[in-house]
């Protein structure tokens, strides 16, 4: 093989990887599982990042007397990038919430919405799906609330039976800060319910979960779908009927 060859086939090798990014390692590790639509203008506007993390830390912010949310910082490593664009391997957010619980902060691998606004990034308020390895490598979490969302009435999405790789399961009794027993309910067939825990049988992929936050509350918070929600009108003699009423 003469020289001049080797040179050629170097060459026509470099321009075939060149080509095809996702044959690079650092190119293929920031495209997103699912593409943003920018045909639509909300979608084209937002700017909202959705990915698979594993928990690193969870720290309060310090809290002023007279806020009306408590908040936190977040450091996540990204395991999976699933919707927008973010070119680290770590991300830190904040997160705010009234009740001054953080669900989120309470598994080791979550699926988050996070959106930048004014150079940071904040938690898209009570957004997360706790998630979980199946047995065939992909991730998954148990039934979904947002299945109740009224913009999901008419959902394509359904539940499915999920092989989870181990046991997923919730309490179904708590107790408050001061003691008192509580009692959750777990739809049933989506849990199977053994003695104080509600272990997942149905649930769905990373997918279908970003399908139903972005079909339901995302929409409703004008972040995806191309018009406003419709907001039904209420009449003055409606309230003033339910008014007398009372």
């Amino acid at each position: 093989m003469t020289a001049f060859t080797k040179l050629f086939q170097s060459s026509f090798v470099l321009f075939l990887l060149s080509c095809n990014p996702q044959q690079d390692g650092s190119a293929g590790k920031t495209t997103p599982l699912i593409q943003k639509n920018t045909s639509i203008k909300n979608e084209r506007n937002n700017k909202l990042f959705v990915f698979v993390g594993e928990k690193i830390e969870v720290t309060p912010l310090p809290y002023t007397p007279g806020d009306f949310d408590s908040g936190v910082k977040a450091k996540f490593l990204i395991l999976q990038r699933v919707y927008g664009y973010y070119d680290k391997d770590t991300i830190e957010f904040e997160a705010y919430d009234h009740y001054g619980r953080f669900p989120f902060a309470d598994y080791k691998n979550v699926l988050l919405y996070v959106s930048e606004y004014e150079g940071k990034l904040y938690q898209e308020k009570y957004m997360y799906d706790p998630v979980f390895k199946t047995k065939d490598g992909r991730w998954a979490g148990p039934y979904s609330d947002d299945y109740g969302h009224s913009y999901n009435k008419h959902t394509t999405v359904k539940p499915e039976k999920i092989d989870f790789a181990e046991e997923v399961s919730f309490p179904t009794k708590i107790k408050d800060d001061d003691g008192k027993e509580y009692t959750l309910s777990y739809d049933e067939p989506y849990f199977k319910l053994v003695g104080d825990k509600a272990i997942a049988v149905y649930g769905n992929f990373v997918p279908e979960l970003f399908k139903l936050k972005k079909e339901g509350v995302l929409t409703a918070r004008e972040l995806f779908g191309d018009k406003k929600p419709e907001i039904k009108e209420v009449e003055l003699q409606e309230i003033s009927d339910t008014t007398d009423k009372n």
